[in-house]
């Protein structure tokens, strides 16, 4: 990834659905987060936010923190079913179509849980102060 590829991410990707989303319900504003990369504060990514700030919002995240990010731990478990698929994926198509299908099963109720771990993530990283902890 760099920030050519994803200034066309954002432009292309996220401003339609932001937009979108302000069409349907337009007393929100979308709320974009990323990982706070090196890639991500290229000075065109970060006019990019500047000029669309009526568009969606930008959360300010800590650079290299998925304790903070409870969607790291779904990507692990889509990584682990579909490594135990039979038969593996052959390209980027089967691979795409596998984690799709894995993604479909997930229950709803897991995400919730993890979006609802936030707060024990943030007191244990807090506690560890910064350090490495069990999310």
């Amino acid at each position: 990834m760099n920030q050519h590829v994803y200034f066309n991410i954002l432009d292309d990707q996220v401003l339609t659905f932001s937009q979108h989303l302000r069409e349907v319900y337009p007393l929100v504003i979308p709320i974009f987060q990323d990982d706070n990369s090196t890639v991500n504060r290229a000075g065109r990514i970060c006019d990019w936010f500047d000029e669309h700030l009526h568009t969606l919002l930008y959360l300010d995240w800590p650079a290299n923190s998925p304790d903070l990010n409870p969607i790291e731990n779904q990507w692990d478990i889509l990584e682990q079913r579909v490594k135990r698929r039979n038969p593996h994926p052959r390209n980027l198509v089967d691979l795409l179509d596998q984690i799709l299908r894995e993604w479909l099963k997930v229950e709803a109720t897991y995400l919730q849980n993890l979006v609802d771990s936030l707060p024990n993530r943030i007191h244990s990283i807090i506690k560890s102060r910064g350090g490495v902890t069990r999310h």
